[in-house]
């Protein structure tokens, strides 16, 4: 595993892009996790994504990987109690 940060220059972009950092295998095929431009902390997915760094520019990071996680980068849907849950029908 590694951390890499993503440099690509949005200025052509018509609105505003951040760039963040993201917890990846080290063939950089999958995602486990991502640390928002600004933030501290690491969100943790519930499973790893599929990554792909096309169209984009990155630099590998020299930190030790992060040993906690604030809550899930998607929220649950089972936890949601809205019409849209199974609590609804119930």
């Amino acid at each position: 595993m590694k951390i890499i940060r993503e440099t690509t220059d949005w200025k052509s972009s018509p609105y505003p892009v951040k760039n963040h950092d993201y917890l990846v295998s080290d063939a950089a095929e999958f995602c486990h996790a991502m640390r928002k431009e600004g933030s501290d902390k690491w969100e943790k997915f519930e499973t790893r994504k599929r990554f792909s760094k096309s169209w984009r520019k990155f630099t590998t990071l020299k930190e030790s990987l992060p040993k906690e996680f604030v809550n899930p980068y998607m929220a649950d849907p089972w936890s949601n109690k809205t019409y849209n849950s199974l609590e609804g029908f119930m």
